[in-house]
């Protein structure tokens, strides 16, 4: 059997980028303007972007098999996510985070298994980034991937993209985060360096 995972929603295209102190007040001082000047040329580049699908009330989000569909609790996917940490940032000598790219590309994005003998929901895992205080949004999550079985799509897709508006630049002050932190005693929280009081499903 084939299964398929298609979701339509707003992509994202966002990058959390350690600056330099005075990189941090050019952002400040420009805002949107960065975007067009040469020092910024390297936000799209490096390992530290996110790209994939915003789960929200925007995204309609579909599971079949051999083009039928089944029956999927899709609260799981924010529930139980396999988080993919930033805590990297905390834990080195960065002071300050650009936070620069978009959130808003209408889309599709898809997902999908070959010879899947059984369908099972506990058998997926969703990869996602969780972005609350990031972005200032709660709950505010981006599906990067997916796994069956232990086992990445076959196959994905990305189409029909429509279009996009960049969002503001924001600068995060790294100093000012690990002193709320360890104010609160937790520095040694191994979760998201940015963590949300609580996850709520869709």
């Amino acid at each position: 059997m084939k299964l398929k995972i298609s979701a339509h929603g707003r992509s994202c295209d966002l990058a959390l980028h350690p600056v330099s102190e005075k990189t941090a007040k050019t952002i400040n001082e420009y805002g949107q303007k960065v975007y067009s000047m040469k020092i910024m040329n390297w936000w799209r580049k490096g390992k530290t972007t996110t790209w994939g699908m915003k789960i929200d009330s925007d995204c309609s989000l579909r599971i079949t098999l051999d083009d039928k569909p089944v029956e999927f609790d899709y609260g799981i996917i924010t529930k139980n996510p396999v988080q993919i940490r930033r805590r990297i940032f905390l834990d080195s000598n960065a002071k300050y985070l650009a936070v620069l790219g978009y959130d808003n590309e209408i889309c599709k994005f898809s997902w999908e298994w070959d010879n899947v003998t059984e369908f099972n929901p506990e058998n997926f895992e969703f990869m996602l980034h969780q972005w609350d205080r990031i972005m200032g949004e709660d709950d505010y999550f981006i599906l990067d991937d997916a796994r069956y079985n232990g086992e990445f799509a076959d196959r994905n897709d990305w189409c029909e993209a429509q279009g996009f508006t960049l969002v503001e630049p924001k600068v995060i002050d790294l100093e000012q985060v690990r002193h709320e932190f360890a104010e609160r005693g937790e520095l040694a929280h191994q979760g998201n360096p940015f963590p949300s009081p609580s996850i709520n499903p869709l």
